[in-house]
């Protein structure tokens, strides 16, 4: 079945920044994870797509939380997308945005060594990937 991990063309993942604005072609293959199931986001003819990351997760203390997403690979058809990432800045400490410092879920985490620790783990031999759940208080 076209549905499962050996047609994966990108594993299972959320973004690592702020915000990400996709724009793809009318070949289906990105999906998003809703509790076990995975679902095909069905593409809309000149349309985007836009995903929250896990730095918004993180400034929302929870609130919007970073889709799990994937991408098959198809047989017969090449697919096309073009992603743009919002970022903060590499000197941007990334913490909850809360009225008291005791609501927060997460300790403080400089995007300079979160981006680059999640970078490291996208290659095996490398290191392994940091989540943001290595923050979670």
């Amino acid at each position: 079945e076209k549905n499962d991990e050996s047609y994966l063309g990108i594993h299972p993942h959320t973004d690592a920044g702020a915000l990400t604005v996709l724009a793809q072609d009318t070949v289906p293959g990105l999906q998003i994870k809703k509790g076990d199931t995975w679902h095909t986001v069905i593409p809309i003819d000149e349309g985007l797509i836009v995903n929250i990351g896990d730095m918004v997760q993180i400034w929302s203390n929870d609130r919007f939380k970073a889709p799990e997403h994937r991408v098959l690979a198809s047989d017969d058809k090449d697919r096309y997308s073009a992603p743009y990432f919002y970022n903060p800045s590499y000197e941007t400490i990334c913490e909850p945005l809360v009225a008291e410092p005791n609501d927060s879920k997460y300790r403080p985490v400089s995007w300079r060594d979160f981006r680059s620790g999640r970078a490291a783990g996208d290659y095996a031999d490398k290191g392994e990937e940091i989540q943001i759940s290595w923050f979670k208080i």
